[in-house]
């Protein structure tokens, strides 16, 4: 051994013997020695993840760029089911558009058009969806793409003559994107509901409950029954906001509450079949009523902010979650 490496073991033997360290005593290495390396696999996640963005972003501009010279001197038949990459304009030319060409704001993987709500992008509030709405349709014309996280696509329409169409477009089994939230929670509690509700079931279930609750709900006679109750309602209403208003600038505060109270004060009347007192003006609500118009609003919310975030309800129960578990126990009781 030379005389330098013996003396580097004599120095080493010596402090492990006056302060021996954890990795002397068979211990494993203390945790600082690891982070050079989690944060070397954090880096390439991120790096993948970008890659992986851009890539997708940007596929038809890759495949001019470095596929086609590849495929250029190729005969077709030595490829297995390909097709010459085309330019983009001749591609728009020949193929027929689809629902992917629709327009609307870029999607990303794994968040599809719902990043336009973030915090880090932010444009618009949750609070003031009609506005993004109005926003989209100024941008994008009268149809827009949306894409849900998990790449489910919803076309918004803005032209009547088109609502036209797909209404009365001849259909037996319609789609509609069902409220994710009310599916999860309605299958989780098969004791309390036989099916997810008329307006989130999909193919013969929706066609079985659209037919027993179509006579009922477009009948004439019924309809015309529920005219004087439903006048009574309005009745309170219009009270109530006179005795709201503000008597110099006769503006009504807090507006949107009390609209709410009248909706909710009708749906009870019709299905119920009895006033709740939602929209009493001198008399104070009962602490159940109170209650219930509390859960009722916190269902709304719970469902607005489950359908425009990004659905890690789904894996684990976040606070979106428990909040409309919450309110839909208190409604069912």
């Amino acid at each position: 051994m030379r005389p330098l490496e013996a003396w580097m073991w004599a120095r080493a033997r010596d402090c492990c013997c006056c302060h021996p360290p954890a990795w002397c005593s068979g211990m494993d290495y203390p945790a600082w020695d690891r982070v050079p390396m989690v944060m070397a696999v954090i880096l390439l996640l991120a790096l993948a993840l970008v890659l992986g963005c851009y890539c997708v972003l940007h596929r038809q501009k890759l495949a001019e760029i470095y596929l086609r010279p590849l495929l250029k001197d190729t005969p077709l038949e030595d490829c297995y089911h390909a097709a010459p990459i085309e330019s983009p304009e001749s591609t728009k030319r020949r193929r027929r558009r689809g629902i992917w060409d629709i327009p609307g704001p870029q999607r990303i993987p794994f968040l599809g058009t719902k990043w336009i709500f973030l915090v880090f992008f932010r444009r618009y509030k949750m609070t003031k969806l009609h506005e993004v709405y109005a926003d989209l349709n100024r941008q994008y014309g009268d149809i827009v793409l949306e894409v849900m996280p998990s790449n489910v696509p919803i076309v918004h329409l803005y032209n009547r003559e088109d609502l036209e169409k797909v209404l009365k477009y001849p259909s037996k089994y319609p789609f509609r994107p069902p409220t994710e939230i009310i599916v999860m929670y309605r299958q989780s509690r098969p004791d309390r509901y036989a099916s997810v509700g008329i307006v989130n079931e999909q193919g013969p279930m929706w066609q079985r409950l659209r037919s027993s609750l179509t006579s009922s709900i477009t009948s004439p006679r019924i309809l015309q029954n529920f005219l004087p109750a439903l006048n009574a309602v309005c009745d309170d209403f219009i009270e109530l906001l006179r005795s709201r208003r503000d008597p110099e600038s006769l503006v009504v505060p807090n507006f949107e509450e009390l609209a709410n109270l009248m909706g909710l004060e009708a749906v009870c009347t019709l299905m119920l079949g009895r006033r709740m007192g939602f929209l009493a003006v001198d008399t104070k609500q009962p602490q159940k009523i109170s209650q219930l118009a509390a859960a009722v609003k916190q269902l709304f919310i719970s469902q607005r902010d489950s359908y425009y975030g990004l659905g890690l309800w789904k894996y684990f129960p976040t606070k979106t979650y428990r909040e409309f578990a919450r309110a839909e126990d208190l409604i069912y009781e």
